[in-house]
């Protein structure tokens, strides 16, 4: 009878310790859909590749297009040892429905209004970082959608989908600052490629300067860093803000927090 007792009890403590597991273990998140969605964390969904990783995704003004900013979720932890406590959302009303270049198999890219420090109309790198909250919007901005017609791919054939800006909302006074692209951005049909540079100082990266500013009309207002890149790196450019007080670019061959690769850094760190 006493060894059916311990058993007994060793059954109860069993299922009292599953119990107790089910109710911490991370649950799966939910599917994207249209409408309020967040970014789903790290413990969620591990996979990373261009565009997207371990509790973040990028922003950009099109599809597979360079980054204006980036929405994270939950406990992703910063370079300055801050841990976020919240998530960020994106309204997504609609996606755009191509390859547009990417070779890494994204082929709905969300768009609508996407919230957090980042606060304005973009795209999303992919709907598989998402996960849907509710239904409706949190915004009715951007409802309209993207209305910028495109210019080409890298090969050359058009663009079919829509943007939310022209790329001459960045700097493209190429005379005035050589680090401008005369067509608002480098890349390989615009100018042949990133334009290189070196950090003339030790230069602080980070995940967002807001909408307005990455879009031109505004005041930066730079948070989330990302980690450093040292006096002497080389720093790859894909535009100037409009500004001219902000790059946006990676740290050639170098990755900062949780593999994201580009990142805005101060102008005057570069020469």
């Amino acid at each position: 009878m006493a060894q059916w007792r311990g058993v007994t009890r060793s059954a109860m403590v069993l299922a009292a310790v599953l119990a107790v597991t089910a109710l911490t273990a991370p649950s799966p998140a939910a599917a994207w859909g249209y409408g309020v969605n967040r970014v789903q964390t790290g413990a969620e969904d591990s996979w990373a590749q261009t565009g997207m990783g371990p509790g973040w995704v990028l922003l950009s003004y099109k599809a597979n297009g360079p980054m204006v900013g980036y929405l994270f979720a939950r406990d992703f932890a910063f370079a300055d040892g801050v841990v976020k406590s919240s998530f960020d959302h994106m309204d997504i009303r609609d996606t755009g429905d191509a390859s547009a270049g990417n070779t890494e198999g994204i082929t709905h890219w969300p768009w609508g209004y996407a919230g957090g420090s980042f606060d304005g109309c973009a795209y999303a790198y992919g709907t598989r970082k998402f996960a849907i909250e509710r239904t409706g919007f949190m915004s009715s901005s951007c409802a309209g959608g993207p209305t910028v017609v495109g210019s080409s791919n890298a090969d050359g054939s058009p663009d079919q989908l829509r943007w939310w800006h022209s790329e001459q909302v960045f700097c493209t006074a190429n005379g005035v600052d050589p680090l401008c692209s005369p067509y608002g951005v480098w890349s390989e049909n615009k100018g042949g490629g990133l334009k290189s540079t070196t950090a003339r100082t030790t230069c602080g990266a980070y995940g967002n300067i807001g909408a307005a500013a990455a879009y031109g009309s505004g005041p930066a207002v730079a948070v989330h860093p990302l980690g450093t890149a040292p006096a002497g790196a080389q720093i790859d450019i894909r535009y100037v803000t409009r500004d001219r007080q902000w790059i946006m670019a990676k740290w050639h061959g170098n990755r900062f927090a949780a593999g994201i690769a580009w990142a805005f850094l101060p102008r005057s760190c570069v020469w």
